[in-house]
């Protein structure tokens, strides 16, 4: 008698007993349904890996192989548990994925953050060769300020405001390239 045209009680006694044979016959009578039952659940893909890890665990363990009930009953449970299990690790790998993406964007932040400081502190430091007035100018005009609104509260006229940030910005723009070099790279 071949293996496909013994019960399924039959076939998993067999199994026990190492009979390859009778494990495939089981395999291919069991497969489709499962296969069906798992892709409503999962992708096809996993539930096709899922199927496969359902009967690679039954015959690691097939010398244990204790089955109450019905081997279909048997089946369709490890199944159910093999999604459970994916379901939730994949849950978990999405949080956690998620947490080191939120991590990744707080570092980024963080990191911008020191690299703009550092890049603050070295402008001051190169301002202090300046005079207040010029240190005025560039705060000022790095909110936003126009050239006519500076010149108004200082006191100044805008072709005094205008010749000073060119000539601060002529030598800031040859010193801050180098800052930059150091600060971001």
């Amino acid at each position: 008698m071949s293996a496909e045209n013994n019960t399924d009680s039959n076939l998993i006694d067999l199994i026990r007993e190492d009979h390859i044979e009778a494990f495939h016959a089981l395999y291919n009578r069991y497969k489709a349904a499962l296969l069906v039952f798992a892709a409503q659940r999962v992708d096809k893909l996993i539930a096709e890996d899922l199927v496969h890890d359902v009967f690679m665990g039954m015959w690691r363990n097939r010398n244990q192989l204790v089955i109450a009930d019905e081997i279909s009953g048997y089946l369709f449970k490890a199944m159910r548990n093999r999604i459970i299990d994916h379901m939730a690790r994949d849950t978990h790998a999405k949080k956690y994925l998620d947490s080191l993406e939120e991590y990744s964007y707080s570092f980024s932040l963080t990191d911008a953050k020191i690299r703009e400081d550092n890049f603050m502190e070295r402008l001051e430091d190169l301002l202090k060769r300046y005079g207040p007035q010029y240190q005025k100018i560039v705060h000022m005009r790095m909110q936003g300020y126009s050239n006519k609104e500076i010149a108004e509260a200082l006191g100044l006229s805008e072709k005094t405001i205008r010749n000073q940030t060119w000539m601060l910005m002529k030598y800031l723009r040859s010193k801050i390239c180098q800052a930059l070099l150091f600060l971001f790279f």
